[in-house]
């Protein structure tokens, strides 16, 4: 599954908890607007070290 983290759109925190093998991550170049921001940056390391791929736009 993909899970796009943005100022408008974003899972619920658990869903990124339990990411894994197979699951991809992307933070939007705009992701740092949201207040929450950190713990959906938290629960991605998290995923990542369950296996899952993380991807950042800069852009």
């Amino acid at each position: 599954m993909i899970y796009r983290i943005g100022p408008g759109c974003a899972p619920a925190i658990g869903d990124l908890y339990t990411a894994g093998p197979g699951d991809t991550i992307v933070f939007l170049h705009d992701a740092r607007e949201r207040t929450d921001w950190l713990r959906y940056w938290q629960a991605a390391a998290v995923a990542v070290f369950r296996g899952a791929a993380l991807t950042v736009v800069s852009a």
